[in-house]
């Protein structure tokens, strides 16, 4: 078993194992509770999850985009549960086909695991044959704590990946910030573009996104941005929070075929190239469309920011 961590000592540890693509509200509540035991046993609290995600290995016909990066759903586990500890297993065909026995013997060989905090439908390991009663089991015979929470749900609905994978694909932010419990996020390189925004009068930059990164519904975004400034550090909580206004797609007034994430910045005047920026798409403004003249897509600019301006100081 490959894996990568940030664990300095062999100190007691309790853990919980997952994808934990968006870190959404049901993750969030999971990773408390794991937050809350590891307090009561004194150990530290440490994140499981695997890179790259299990579908992609597991069923590699699926194009599957993820909502987080491995780098984002860091940051945002530490951001709101504070947990930045974390084992990063390097997801492969081998891995996929050990068994929840196999796979919990080899995770105990290299940490001191005193417990693992799972949702009740948790499975783990070949064919998902590590159920709850297998885990109970496993764990009273080697002296861990195992312990299960009520998966979350909202409207009687379970709250999952795949259900705010689809609302982010429809561009519909709202309903998707709800049940991730925070803004849907993107960290990306900030490269040159065709200075067509600065020609505009409203200079963008060019953000590039990981790959499989899933991106929202082109369209017109008000965004709250901010300049990474330690891509070591999983927190940039402290760094300034600009408003700003995003375009995600292929720029159709311009004939344009590649799909493309361009954010102004409002109030500010930066120099961005080769950094990198985090966005928060806040709210769906409208969709892409095709404008008759640049004088007609200059003024559907001038108000897209009137709107973003005011739907990000209402959310002060």
């Amino acid at each position: 078993m490959e894996y990568t961590t940030n664990l300095s000592t062999n100190e007691p540890i309790i853990i919980t194992i997952g994808n934990f693509d968006g870190v959404h509200r049901g993750h969030q509540c999971l990773l408390r509770e794991l937050r809350a035991t590891a307090q009561e046993l004194h150990c530290k609290p440490v994140l499981v999850t695997f890179a790259p995600h299990t579908v992609a290995v597991l069923r590699p016909d699926i194009h599957l985009e993820c909502l987080t990066t491995l780098e984002e759903k860091l940051v945002l586990a530490a951001q709101y549960t504070g947990i930045d500890n974390s084992i990063i297993i390097h997801f492969t065909q081998a891995i996929a086909a050990m068994s929840a026995q196999e796979f919990l013997d080899s995770l105990r060989t290299h940490f001191a695991i005193r417990g693992l905090v799972v949702g009740a439908n948790f499975s783990l390991g070949h064919n998902r044959v590590g159920n709850i009663a297998f885990l109970q089991q496993y764990g009273e015979e080697h002296h861990m704590l195992v312990q299960t929470i009520a998966v979350a749900e909202d409207e009687h609905m379970r709250i999952s990946s795949t259900r705010i994978r689809a609302l982010v694909s429809e561009g519909r932010m709202s309903e998707a910030n709800e049940l991730l419990g925070h803004p849907m996020t993107m960290r990306g390189t900030i490269t040159y573009g065709d200075q067509r925004g600065r020609q505009l009068g409203f200079p963008t930059a060019n953000v590039q996104p990981e790959p499989n990164k899933l991106l929202p519904a082109n369209g017109v975004y008000a965004v709250q941005a901010h300049i990474i400034e330690d891509i070591a550090s999983n927190s940039d909580m402290c760094s300034v929070v600009y408003k700003g206004v995003a375009n995600i797609g292929i720029r159709p007034t311009f004939n344009g075929k590649e799909r493309v994430v361009e954010v102004h910045l409002l109030d500010v005047t930066l120099e961005l190239y080769n950094k990198r920026l985090s966005i928060e798409f806040i709210a769906r403004l409208r969709a892409e469309q095709r404008f008759s003249s640049v004088d007609a897509l200059k003024a559907q600019i001038v108000y897209d920011v009137q709107q973003a301006r005011q739907l990000l100081q209402e959310k002060i």
